[in-house]
């Protein structure tokens, strides 16, 4: 039987919409240099992220006719290094009776010569509300939804209507989905496995909340990172002090339970949620995340688009501990060296940066960086030795959020190493090689931006600023 079309949601409508409005979004003042932004329009999670015929692929939650959060369709980018990025055409619009209120998150696989993209089928008038559905492609841009869907049309007994998010990932012949839910105050991740990608058989829960970890888990991800060591990611709502969360233990073959041996924060920025790994063709576990927040200002919405992506960082476990630190591609992005010594300040002409500090000292003061505009605002990010503080400080910024984020940072030696992307809007600071990251973003009013060097010379071991290269 034929599905028929039950919204005005088209592709077709969806990219015309794009094409003229990109223009004039990329003079907006907050536009990304080298990060994944929606050519218009609104962003948030990333989705799919796969590697297909010799390309990256990431694909993200879009709503292209506002700058705010609507009707979800699927956004598409495509890169060869990781760094360069064009955008391709919308790759999934809300059509039908079961996904009216949209196409929300999931992922992408490869499954011979095709590419599956699997997601949440979402409609607030219809019960269940959240059915799970599958579309493919031969070509990796035009997709085909299966007649099929929705492919998994009700959540279990387990669960609850809240049910979303599917990662699905291949392990013993078998093709397995995490998907995200809650019930009585409880976040849960639920599994399924299937051997066609069609038809699918409830497994059981995998892990739930202990109480206090929040009543809803969205963006579940799991992995391996070596032979002994699995990973479960996700973002709990609800949880207080926390956005997204990492899980290091064991995941039962059979069962599919996990247990777990550790747990802690992702990232200890606002800006961050919905994280997504994948596989790429050298074996490493790729990270890339929402870099925004609900619920926060953002001042881009004004110039017609809002969200943007992480850049994608590599993840490895040392002692229990998940570190995530910037791919090596990204070093190609430097252009020229703009400071190799120690210098008090730096007028500069774009912010798209790269910033390296490695502190020697002991000592109880303030060291890193500060950026200054002629309006009197000021960003700050480094490390605070009285209480041993990574932080961020917005306190003096006159738009965007106004706040001070910090984490406790002990690595029980005299060096740390702080290295810094900025780009525009942007920070991603990385201590230590990914022990501890922090993503926030930042809106200056002005036009004239400081760089200065906060801290002694003796504090200050080396020091290295890089220009980076527009891509976007």
């Amino acid at each position: 039987m034929e599905l028929i079309k039950t919204t005005n949601y088209t592709i077709k409508k969806a990219n015309e919409q794009l094409q003229n409005h990109a223009e004039k979004v990329k003079q907006s003042k907050f536009w990304l240099g080298y990060h994944i932004a929606p050519p218009a329009g609104w962003l948030n999670d990333p989705n799919g992220l796969v590697y297909f015929k010799g390309e990256y692929h990431a694909f993200y939650q879009h709503y292209p006719y506002k700058s705010e959060w609507g009707p979800m369709h699927w956004g598409h980018a495509k890169s060869t290094d990781l760094i360069h990025w064009e955008h391709l055409p919308v790759a999934l619009a809300p059509e039908y009776e079961y996904e009216a209120g949209g196409c929300f998150s999931g992922s992408a696989v490869v499954s011979g010569d095709e590419l599956y993209l699997i997601y949440t089928g979402h409609n607030e008038k219809r019960e269940p509300k959240e059915v799970q559905c599958v579309a493919k492609s031969t070509d990796g841009i035009h997709f085909e939804k299966l007649q099929e869907n929705p492919v998994i049309a009700a959540p279990p007994e387990d669960g609850s209507f809240d049910f979303r998010d599917p990662k699905v990932w291949k392990q013993n012949d078998l093709w397995n989905m995490v998907v995200g839910s809650g019930k009585d105050g409880i976040g849960k991740a639920l599994l399924y496995r299937s051997k066609d990608l069609k038809n699918w058989e409830y497994t059981g829960v995998v892990l739930e909340s202990n109480g206090n970890q929040g009543d809803m888990w969205e963006c579940p991800d799991i992995f391996s990172l070596d032979d002994d060591v699995d990973v479960l990611i996700f973002s709990p709502m609800n949880m207080e002090g926390s956005k997204t969360r990492y899980m290091i233990g064991k995941m039962d073959e059979i069962t599919g339970t996990f247990e777990t041996v550790s747990d802690d924060e992702i990232d200890y920025g606002v800006d961050f949620y919905a994280p997504q790994t994948f596989l790429d063709d050298q074996n490493r576990r790729i990270l890339i995340s929402w870099m925004n927040m609900w619920k926060k200002d953002m001042p881009e919405q004004a110039d017609g688009w809002a969200g943007a992506l992480t850049i994608p960082r590599e993840l490895s476990v040392e002692n229990n501990k998940l570190i995530m630190k910037p791919v090596e591609e990204l070093k190609q992005l430097r252009t020229k060296q703009l400071v190799k010594e120690y210098e008090k300040a730096l007028e500069l002409s774009d912010l798209c940066l790269e910033l390296e500090m490695v502190i020697t000292s002991e000592s109880s003061n303030k060291l890193g960086f500060s950026l200054l505009s002629e309006k009197g605002e000021s960003v700050k990010i480094g490390y605070n030795g009285i209480g041993k503080q990574i932080f961020t400080d917005r306190r003096e910024m006159q738009q965007g959020e106004q706040d001070l984020c910090q984490a406790y940072y002990e690595n029980g030696k005299r060096d740390i190493k702080l290295t810094a992307y900025l780009d525009r809007s942007s920070i991603e600071l990385f201590v230590d090689d990914g022990q501890l990251v922090m993503t926030n973003r930042f809106y200056f009013k002005g036009d004239n931006i400081t760089l200065l060097i906060s801290g002694n010379e003796n504090d200050i071991d080396t020091l290295a600023i890089w220009q980076l290269k527009v891509t976007m």
